[in-house]
């Protein structure tokens, strides 16, 4: 299990949620600030507390947007306790809006706290919280609202900029419109993501690769770059999740480590945090002029952003410079064969592969395999028309 530096205790579990996938966004947020407007005001639910406990692991800071409806006091006049919030987490009323003025003060508080609480009287507590997130450079903006996220079922990812006319059409009735007008808000002032989801969710939402709403950003989010020395424990742990998730082949730590040499990463934009990986194998083929698209992996929540279609661009712009004169790829996975289709890749038979594919490949698993092609133009990509394979 990944331990966040400056953490020294547990990481409080949640029963639908793998260690693997909450230890990935562990990392993701580890010394971020993030923002949830709570229109509800609903503080005590197991799922807010879970988040917070998760978020101190990482050393990262919430601030938890609340409406002036919210129930502060209990029995006797004190604060109400809540599980993983300090009963003296500092609590910063506002009004119905932040008053420039009080920046600085805003900027101290959740500095020094890893939890702070935000009142405001105003109604539109997605509108506030996304000026307060704006202003604080927040790495990640929540909004919760009961009808989760967008459409039916919710889209994992969407760009506002390619999506703009449609979300704003099917949310306009979101908390009187405020929802889409946060979103945009926020994304404008500089925060890198806006979480979509229902209050109850929260946790899932965060910490699953799957999520439960709707991650909207503002262009690219994630990018790809070469895999460092520093990545390999980070390569692993995808690679295993890969492996456990039936997509990837099994891989001792040599062959993972001799993939990441020579692979590329797909980066999450902000943090450089990894979301997807792919290698470029060519040793068992140089005869051939050949090269094999290996252990592309992308984690589930980005293959929206195009995670995987960025790496396979990344590995033929690669390949090309290699001088290959041709990529394939072998999958049992339906969104890689599919990613590959796209991609320009070609189906053809397994048995036209290279030989030296096969060697100590499992019987089973070589049953159940689909094999991609892809004939190289020297000249800069792919080439205008795929034949079928020689060698």
């Amino acid at each position: 299990m990944w331990v966040p530096v400056g953490h020294t205790g547990s990481v409080d579990a949640h029963p639908e949620v793998p260690a693997a996938e909450r230890d990935f966004y562990v990392a993701e947020f580890a010394g971020s600030t993030i923002v949830v407007s709570l229109p509800g005001g609903d503080l005590g639910s197991d799922a807010v507390g879970l988040v917070a406990t998760s978020l101190a692991g990482g050393d990262a800071r919430l601030v938890l947007v609340t409406g002036a409806e919210r129930d502060t006091q209990g029995p006797a006049g004190a604060r109400r306790p809540v599980e993983g919030i300090a009963a003296d987490a500092p609590v910063v009323s506002i009004g119905d809006g932040l008053d420039p003025s009080r920046l600085g003060e805003l900027w101290l508080t959740v500095s020094d706290a890893r939890v702070v609480v935000v009142e405001s009287t105003s109604p539109h507590t997605a509108t506030v919280a996304a000026g307060i997130a704006a202003a604080l450079r927040a790495l990640k903006l929540v909004i919760t609202d009961d009808r989760g996220g967008w459409g039916r079922p919710p889209r994992s990812f969407a760009d506002v900029r390619t999506h703009r006319d449609a979300y704003r059409s099917q949310l306009a009735d979101r908390q009187d419109a405020t929802v889409v007008e946060a979103l945009e808000v926020a994304l404008a002032g500089g925060v890198a993501s806006v979480n979509l989801c229902r209050a109850e969710d929260l946790y899932l939402e965060l910490f699953t690769f799957d999520g439960t709403g709707t991650l909207f950003t503002s262009g690219g989010y994630v990018e790809v770059s070469t895999l460092r020395i520093d990545d390999l424990a980070a390569v692993e742990e995808l690679v295993a999740q890969g492996i456990s998730d039936g997509l990837l082949r099994p891989r001792d730590r040599l062959e993972v480590a001799a993939m990441a040499a020579t692979g590329l990463g797909a980066r999450v934009v902000g943090s450089g945090h990894l979301a997807g990986i792919v290698g470029l194998e060519t040793d068992a083929y140089l005869a051939q002029g050949l090269g094999e698209v290996s252990a592309l992996y992308t984690v589930s929540r980005f293959s929206g952003s195009g995670a995987g279609g960025l790496l396979v661009d990344g590995l033929v712009e690669r390949a090309v410079e290699a001088g290959l004169r041709a990529l394939f790829a072998v999958t049992v996975a339906e969104p890689a064969a599919s990613l590959f289709l796209r991609k320009g890749f070609a189906e053809v038979s397994p048995a036209v592969l290279p030989e030296e594919k096969w060697t100590g490949y499992d019987v089973t698993r070589r049953s159940e395999a689909r094999a991609f092609w892809l004939d190289l133009d020297q000249s800069g990509g792919p080439a205008s028309a795929t034949s079928s394979p020689t060698h």
